[in-house]
């Protein structure tokens, strides 16, 4: 037989074996798979490794063939699917794990913070520590704050200035260098 005619005798099995095993092993491959698309890719592979066969006139039984290969085909499938959302489930998990122990970290580090800093603030004189307060956890501007205690603006600024500049010198004196949060307009709630 030449090739041109092996070719036409298998283009001609082809299209039969399509014709004749593509819906039925389609519905075979949804029972397990239940992804339509999927499904059509496995029965397309299978169709696809019948023509990529070299020993076409040695496949004893056609339709037996179809299934086995599709059949194997949807476990392999399936194993990947599994190692793929294992994996993802893993990584979620360790994803999980670390955003905890980073939040615990950071909890840890702020609570730190906060005592360090309401120490500072305590041990501030008296004159410091009332205008500071008003300021930066009341978030009184300096004019409110002059009002309220019958002072000249620029009096309030001084004491506002100093008394940061004596926190900052007993953070630093305390080893935290997170001070910097002083600077910020709003300091969280202090006890």
């Amino acid at each position: 037989m030449t090739k041109l005619k092996q070719q036409q005798n298998s283009t001609l099995l082809l299209e039969h074996a399509f014709r004749q095993y593509h819906a039925p092993l389609y519905f075979y491959v949804l029972k397990f798979i239940h992804d339509k698309d999927q499904a059509k890719d496995i029965v397309q592979d299978a169709f696809l490794s019948l023509l990529k066969s070299e020993n076409e006139t040695q496949i004893g039984n056609l339709k037996a063939y179809l299934f086995r290969t599709v059949r194997n085909n949807c476990l392999n499938h399936i194993k990947h699917t599994l190692v793929t959302t294992e994996f993802a489930q893993n990584e979620k998990e360790r994803i999980n794990r670390e955003i905890e122990f980073f939040d615990t970290h950071q909890t840890l580090v702020e609570r730190e913070l906060q005592e360090k800093l309401t120490e500072s603030i305590n041990e501030l004189p008296e004159k410091y520590k009332i205008p500071f307060q008003l300021s930066r956890i009341d978030e009184l501007s300096n004019k409110e704050i002059a009002e309220r205690l019958d002072l000249p603006v620029r009096t309030v600024e001084t004491q506002i200035y100093r008394a940061l500049k004596l926190v900052r010198e007993n953070l630093a004196h305390k080893g935290m260098i997170l001070f910097q949060l002083l600077f910020q307009k709003k300091i969280k709630h202090i006890s």
